[in-house]
């Protein structure tokens, strides 16, 4: 038995990302709504292999085999990327049981209609996949970017920097 992961540290107006699985890591910016994460599973691989276009693989019925889980095997490949956050970006750090359950536009029309409130968004999305379903258990977690957040630089940094 195993389980998927995904992970966010936000620090210097970035957020670093590390995961494994088909948990996932949305954005939305603005109006534009992005997985940032890619699975880790046969279904994505024959996605990027041309086998299956993103649409087809929406409507899979096999979407739940995955490559990489935790508890698998003694040691794990975790994918670690690193993306800048601008004010006002609201990701989306979920289970496969909101993406399987939820198709990815009803995911972003949820947001655009309750992201001034992520309490209610998260009771929605929840509420989305359960009236879809429901076949696996749903985590959420939303986080805005209410303003940028740069490191503090120390009087050291602010002086080696002069000679950088």
């Amino acid at each position: 038995m195993g389980t998927t992961v995904v992970a966010g540290l936000f620090f210097d107006d970035k957020l670093t990302i590390a995961h494994v699985g088909d948990s996932r890591l949305y954005r939305m910016r603005g109006q534009d709504f992005t997985q940032v994460t890619q699975d880790h599973s046969l279904l994505q691989e024959l996605v990027a292999r041309g086998f299956y276009t993103p649409e087809e693989a929406q409507r899979a019925a096999s979407k739940n085999y995955v490559t990489r889980a935790l508890g698998v095997e003694p040691t794990v490949e975790v994918d670690v990327t690193e993306v800048p956050v601008l004010k006002d970006d609201l990701f989306l750090l979920c289970s496969d049981g909101l993406s399987d359950m939820v198709e990815d536009d009803d995911i972003q029309l949820t947001i655009s209609t309750f992201g001034a409130n992520l309490e209610t968004l998260a009771k929605q999305l929840v509420l989305l996949g359960n009236d879809n379903g429901g076949r696996d258990n749903i985590s959420i977690v939303l986080v805005r970017a209410l303003d940028s957040f740069p490191a503090r630089r120390g009087v050291i940094d602010r002086i080696l920097g002069l000679f950088g």
